[in-house]
Order: C-alpha cells, then structure tokens, then sequence
C-alpha cells in the first residue's frame, strides 16, 4: 500500500525534470528490490520526461532515466539511449554535443565502454571529443588493472580508442594510457616500444619515468634496459639534450647508473650534469648514489666526489657513511679524500680520518688533515696521540707549530681546574 502511495506522490512534484528523475530512482530501487511495481514507475519516469517541452531537457530526462534502468540491470535502458541518440539529431551540435558528452557518461558510469565510445564519437566538437575518449580510456585503463579476466577486451578498447584521439595532447596522454594497460598486463616490451610514440614532451618524460620505475618495483628493470636505452635514445633525437638529463636522471634513480652515464657522456660538457645528477641522487635517494659513482671513470669521479662530499660536510651525518665510503671508492683524488677525512673527524671517527691522513702523499692535504685529527683529539683530552698525529705531517715547520699549539691548548684545558684548587700564596 505504501509503494502505491509513493508513486501517487510523485505527481505533487511541479518541475517535470525532477518528476521524471524521481519515478526513474523508485523504479531502481523497486527493480532491485524485485517488487512488480518497477515496471510502472519506469513507465511513469518515460512518459513524463516525454511531456517536457524543451526538447534538450526532455532529452536529458530521458538520460537520466535511462541511467536508472540501468543500474537495475534493465538492458530497455540502451533502448532509452538509442532512442536519444537518434532523435537529438535534429538539435544544434552544441546542444547535441553536451547531451552525447552526458550520454558517454553515464554509460561509464555503467561500465559500458563500448557504448560510451559510440556516443563520444557523436560529438563534433574536436577538442570536446578527445576529453570524453580520454576519460573513457583513462577509465578503461583502471579496469584493465582491476579485473584481468577482461583484459583482452578492454585492451582492444583503448586501441579503437587511440585511433579516435586526433589532435594533441590529448593523443598522447592516450599513448600514456595503453602504456599503462601493457604494463599492467605484463607486456613489457610492448609499453616500452609504445614510448616512442608520444609526441608531447612533458608527457614523454613523465610516461617514461613510469615505465622504469614499474619495471624497477617489479624486478624486471634488467632484462628490459637495451630496449629503454634505445627508445630513450630515439627521444633525445625528437626532443633535444635536455631530455637526455631528464632520462639520465630518472636511470640513475632507479639504480641503472652506468646507462645514465653512457647517456650523459654524449654530451659536449657531461660533467656539469653528472654532479647536477650526482646532487639531486644525493638529496632524492642516496642508495642509488654508489651505483652511479661506481660508473664515473677517474676523471669524472674526482670533480663529482668532490662536489658530493662539499655537500655532505654542509651536513655531514652518520648516515651518510655508505655515501662516503662510495666516494672513495669511485677515485684516487687525495683532494677527495681529505674531504673524507674531514667528514670522519666531523662525525667523531678519528681513527679513519688518521688512517686516510697517513696515506696522502701531497704535503699540504696531509698537513691540513693531520691538524684536523690532532685538534680534535685534544678536544677529547687525548694529547699523546694528538702530538703523535702532529708529528706525522712532513712539513717540520708545520709540525713544530701545530705541536706548539697542541701544548699550549692542552695546558689551556688544564689550568682552570688547577686556578680553582688553589687558594692563593699567603706570603
């Protein structure tokens, strides 16, 4: 009783819209419920929106309650859809565009992608067009992700709709799509291939960032990097040296760092980059730094480690000792590793700082770390051995001063204690 009562309700509604809207929903809700009733209300939501006298609402209605039918699992629904779709022919291509762009809609929001590109395609507005498909692809992408049992199918969806999308960047962002789609269906080689095809740069950069670093999330990085490098390649030819950094960059951060060198060394001037690279490894992720700087060659390495470890003593941290150690690994600048040293004495490992120091062979540097050691080990009261670390640098003179220092510093340290025992001489 109290159903019949709704639906004789429904009528107090004065605008027709929301009249028909309002007996499409109760017929949903009927049909789901399985009650017999769905069937009038269904027809009551039709004749109603049929009965608007704007043609471009009463077709919206019609939309509406088409989108209602469907969600109760009614396949009249698609009938409601094409009835729309023929009819609204006569209106003006604004008028009409807007009302396929709300069709396609709601038909993906039925899961619909066949139906929701038939009715984006209806619209002539180009740049109108490409923002529907786009969506619809970008939809279908997420589904291929989520149900794999229709993959297949929903794959040679977003190919039908590549062939669609006309003009840029929506396009490309549609080459990004089906990137996605092969990835997410294992086929690796064919989203790599896929990359060359992007004709937009920003897109091309960003596309290719996801495709290493999945691959990388995924442990499959390797046996796909001669492929990466030659299509990474192939867009530094279609969009200039720049890109090459950015590749660089993006290899180097998920640990491929000797094809970021190759890459980088092409250039006129390679080793301005490879410290702006070897910094932002530093400041991003440090555990792919050592890869890289296990990929430097002498040269290379002594004017990166150098910047590197500029950058680690501005704050130096024990943390960074892997880093460090990667440093030295990578080159035999002594320049290099006094700068080692001095991280160690920074972070209270003298040992190793006097272990380095004993191993230069420029006067100068093993003075300067030496002093650095010997400083510090009379700031922790050691003065045997801060005399010990002064007397092995070379430079006599050198020496004599820095052991002169260490004495009278030493003898600083002592006599306040002494002053404050001491009472004075009553004589």
């Amino acid at each position: 009783m109290l159903i019949n009562e709704v639906l004789a309700s429904v009528d107090v509604i004065a605008d027709p819209y929301v009249k028909s809207a309002t007996y499409a929903k109760i017929g949903e809700k009927l049909a789901k419920a399985k009650h017999g009733s769905y069937k009038e209300a269904f027809l009551r939501a039709v004749e109603t929106a049929r009965e608007i006298d704007d043609p471009v609402t009463m077709f919206r209605a019609l939309l509406s309650v088409g989108y209602s039918m469907g969600r109760a699992g009614l396949k009249s629904s698609k009938r409601i859809y094409m009835t729309v779709l023929d009819e609204s022919k006569v209106l003006p291509h604004t008028q009409r565009d807007s009302l396929m762009s709300s069709a396609a809609g709601y038909m993906l929001a039925l899961g619909e992608v066949g139906e929701a590109i038939a009715y984006s395609i209806e619209i002539k507005n180009p740049k109108l067009r490409n923002e529907v498909l786009l969506e619809i692809m970008r939809f279908n992408t997420r589904m291929i992700g989520n149900e794999r049992l229709k993959a297949a199918y929903r794959l040679r969806k977003s190919k039908l709709i590549l062939e669609y999308l006309d003009s840029e960047p929506e396009r490309s962002e549609g080459v990004r799509e089906l990137v996605r789609a092969y990835l997410y269906l294992e086929a690796y080689e064919n989203a790599v291939s896929l990359l060359r095809d992007i004709s937009r740069k920003e897109i091309a950069l960003q596309t290719f960032k996801e495709v290493v670093f999945y691959l990388k999330e995924n442990e499959v990085l390797g046996h796909y990097i001669d492929s990466i490098e030659a299509v990474a390649h192939e867009l530094i030819e279609k969009f200039g040296d720049e890109f090459r950094v950015e590749l660089a960059l993006a290899l180097a951060l998920v640990g491929e760092g000797l094809t970021a060198v190759k890459m980088v060394r092409e250039l006129k001037q390679p080793e301005s980059v490879l410290v702006r690279i070897a910094l932002e490894l530093l400041g991003r992720d440090n555990n792919v730094l050592p890869a890289f700087l296990g990929a430097l060659n002498e040269t290379e390495a002594a004017i990166v480690g150098k910047e590197v470890m500029n950058a680690v003593l501005s704050n130096p941290k024990k943390g960074l000792q892997k880093i460090v150690e990667a440093v030295g690994k990578s080159t035999s600048s002594e320049e290099v590793w006094a700068k080692i040293a001095r991280y160690y004495v920074l972070i209270g490992d003298v040992e190793s700082a006097m272990k380095i120091g004993l191993l230069l062979r420029e006067e100068e540097l093993r003075s300067l770390v030496m002093a650095d050691v010997a400083h510090h080990l009379v700031k922790r009261g050691e003065v045997e051995r801060a005399i010990d670390a002064a007397l092995e640098v070379r430079n006599p003179r050198f020496s004599s001063i820095l052991v002169s220092e260490i004495l009278i510093k030493a003898l600083e340290q002592e006599l306040p204690g002494r002053v404050k025992s001491w009472n004075g001489s009553r004589h």
